[in-house]
């Protein structure tokens, strides 16, 4: 009996130990996506402060075949469905898109396609963020939140969200509620997606008292402020907060939009 149990005992640590999602969430897979904020390696549930995260992180993958594309996403699956107002969302959006738990929904905070990956498993960038990358801002004593980095096979046929969809490079960007309840599971089924090949997770609480929070909305700019045209360059996930700064030749200038997620 007692190496049964420790046989049992076993697989249920490896199973926790390589679970690169949060337990009982879909899509899941245990391969590891290696994500860094700064020189802190993510492991699956790591907990990071706010502060940690407010800049996107560097990815990187070992693809099985470097001629493929890959999107990758990053959504809050513990947002409290109750401070979500289904009048300010489309139809797109509704049904509430299910979260880490009851009552819980999702939030959109970084959404990159068209991806390729170097020999050596350095993530490159070829074209913008579909959504500019938002760092965690959970409401004020809510419970830790699940920060979860999806990396999806981007397959022929794969395309940006339509011009009326809330989700729409230009919708998303400008209006806070476009980014509530996206369905990854949903998106997993969408056309031109493919298989979930690897993810990671964070966890990241919000203890102080307080209302809504600002964060930074990234991404690469010229010097004056207008979007840069996109470049291929390697994506460290550089992003700017609250000022400018440089990175890989490129200036990004981080501007800010008070939400919760």
């Amino acid at each position: 009996m007692y190496p049964l149990i420790h046989a049992l005992g076993a697989s249920v640590l490896f199973a926790c130990a390589s679970a690169q999602t949060p337990p009982g969430t879909s899509p899941a897979t245990n391969n590891p996506l290696t994500v860094n904020y700064g020189s802190t390696e993510v492991t699956p549930g790591i907990q990071l402060e706010r502060m940690e995260t407010s800049t996107i992180p560097t990815f990187a993958y070992q693809p099985s075949s470097p001629s493929q594309t890959y999107t990758l996403l990053m959504i809050d699956l513990s947002i409290p469905s109750s401070r979500v107002d289904p009048s300010a969302l489309s139809p797109e959006q509704l049904p509430l898109a299910p979260g880490v738990s009851a009552n819980r929904t999702t939030r959109l905070h970084f959404w990159q396609a068209g991806l390729t990956f170097s020999a050596n498993g350095t993530l490159v960038n070829t074209t913008e963020p579909v959504a500019y990358y938002n760092g965690p801002m959970p409401p004020a004593g809510d419970i830790p939140h699940d920060y979860v980095f999806y990396l999806f096979v981007q397959e022929e046929g794969f395309a940006p969200p339509a011009e009326e969809s809330p989700f729409n490079v230009d919708n998303v960007n400008e209006e806070s509620s476009n980014r509530s309840s996206f369905d990854v599971r949903r998106f997993a089924e969408g056309e031109g997606v493919g298989e979930l090949v690897a993810a990671n997770y964070i966890v990241v609480q919000n203890p102080g008292a307080g209302g809504s929070m600002s964060s930074g909305m990234a991404g690469p700019t010229a010097t004056g402020g207008a979007a840069a045209p996109p470049s291929p360059s390697p994506f460290t996930g550089s992003a700017g907060q609250l000022g400018r700064q440089s990175v890989l030749g490129l200036t990004v200038l981080g501007s800010v939009m008070a939400f919760w997620g």
